[in-house]
């Protein structure tokens, strides 16, 4: 605690001032001089003593455990006067810089053995663990002369993680597998591979492998097997936490709305019965989670990404995607969110999505930066203008020769900006799932 004068008292004590120089040349004013410091130093006594101490007050936090990044939450403060005088003043809260929203003073104005709230909204930013305790409330006597600065403590813990909100919401899980369901028609094949499903007359034009020839043995007759799409799939979700994703769209950075939008896939996965398994990556493997359809497996994937945190060196391809291998035990779903900006990058992974897709099949989502579209399409006013143009340009000229590339290789791609990817990635899931690719 500690106790300093306010604007008040400075502006008394500035009038005695001048009153004691006026003193030195009218003697009369002496005594006036003299009974205004007497007074001046009873009020200011008598202020202090009025001041409330830290005993007097009882700050409590609440605010959501958990949030999505950028959700917005709602804090309740609550400041409970435990003295027998009023209380007035302003309370500061010492936030952290993830949660975005008004930073002025609370005034409170409590009665004696009373409460008073206030509550505000902020939207967090950035995912990570943030722990919430200290405040300031400033107290000012009831003269308005001095004020005591006491420091509250109210422990309160928030949490961000991108895609959280599924789990505290079924309208969410079902939400995403309506989207998936968009790129659904389950039809039955013949020859296509899943699980089998009957048998059924042969006609022409079936292929000649899908005869069952132990019916024929039975029967006499030609008959094929009919397969539809197996229900538990492996599906590998992998996204890039590397120097381009951290950066911000909308105040969000990149890897946050990939992780969103790779959440609610995991939710639509898993409500379906497939297997769902998670990697984050930058220079090194961050978090490997094989592919699993347990009890709290979208939790353990939703959480996983706490552990991440944002970097600044360029993505490394090749290790990820080693050991990515050696946690899949069969052909799977690999799902890739990420980013590049140059032709090396494009091309480091060009080499090792043709790699994996030998084995798997391969969904590449291309996050892209919206401040290459609005530099194109902004006016060119001046050289600097022409010549930001003219890279933005380029840069999505090579990202697009980079992505036809990836597709003639079979691979199937997505290029959007961070807010659109889940939609078209969850229809994508839909369609890939309903081809007996996998």
């Amino acid at each position: 605690m500690t106790f300093s004068p306010t604007r008040t008292l400075l502006l008394l004590a500035l009038a005695i001032l001048g009153l004691a120089i006026a003193a030195l040349w009218m003697a009369e004013l002496v005594f006036v001089w003299l009974l205004a410091c007497a007074a001046l130093v009873l009020f200011v006594g008598a202020d202090v003593l009025l001041l409330p101490r830290r005993d007097d007050l009882l700050l409590e936090r609440k605010l959501p455990a958990e949030s999505g990044i950028g959700g917005e939450v709602e804090l309740v403060l609550t400041l409970t006067n435990q003295g027998s005088r009023a209380i007035k003043g302003r309370l500061w809260d010492v936030l952290p810089a993830a949660l975005e929203g008004s930073r002025e003073p609370i005034a409170f104005g409590i009665a004696p053995q009373g409460s008073a709230q206030a509550a505000l909204k902020y939207t967090v930013q950035d995912r990570g663990q943030y722990a919430l305790d200290h405040a300031t409330f400033e107290a000012r006597g009831p003269l308005n002369l001095m004020r005591r600065v006491i420091r509250l403590s109210a422990k309160a813990g928030l949490l961000g993680i991108p895609g959280v909100e599924l789990l505290h919401s079924n309208r969410l899980i079902l939400a995403a597998m309506r989207d998936a369901d968009a790129g659904v028609n389950r039809a039955r094949g013949v020859g296509r591979g899943g699980e089998f499903e009957s048998l059924a007359p042969y006609v022409p034009g079936d292929p000649p492998q899908s005869v069952d020839w132990k019916a024929y043995a039975r029967t006499g007759q030609l008959s094929v097997r009919r397969y539809e799409p197996e229900r538990r799939r492996h599906v590998m979700l992998c996204c890039d936490a590397g120097r381009l994703m951290g950066g911000r769209v909308g105040g969000l950075r990149k890897v946050d709305h990939a992780l969103a939008s790779l959440a609610r896939l995991a939710a639509a996965s898993l409500q379906r019965g497939d297997l769902v398994g998670l990697m984050i990556f930058d220079q090194s493997v961050r978090v490997l989670i094989p592919p699993r359809a347990a009890a709290g497996q979208l939790a353990r994937i939703i959480r996983a990404s706490l552990e991440v945190k944002p970097g600044h060196g360029e993505t490394a391809f090749t290790p990820a995607f080693v050991a990515m291998g050696h946690a899949l035990s069969r052909r799977a779903l690999v799902v890739i969110a990420t980013d590049f900006d140059n032709e090396a990058q494009g091309w480091e992974l060009q080499r090792n999505i043709a790699a994996v897709r030998k084995r798997h099949a391969v969904v590449v989502c291309s996050v892209r930066d919206p401040v290459y579209q609005a530099t194109v399409e902004n006016e060119v006013n001046d050289v600097n203008d022409a010549y930001r143009q003219l890279a933005a340009l380029t840069l999505l000229e090579e990202r697009s020769e980079i992505l036809h590339r990836i597709q003639q290789g079979g691979v199937h791609t997505i290029d959007a900006e961070p807010e659109e990817i889940a939609a078209p990635l969850l229809n994508l899931y839909g369609r890939i799932i309903n081809s007996g690719s996998l």
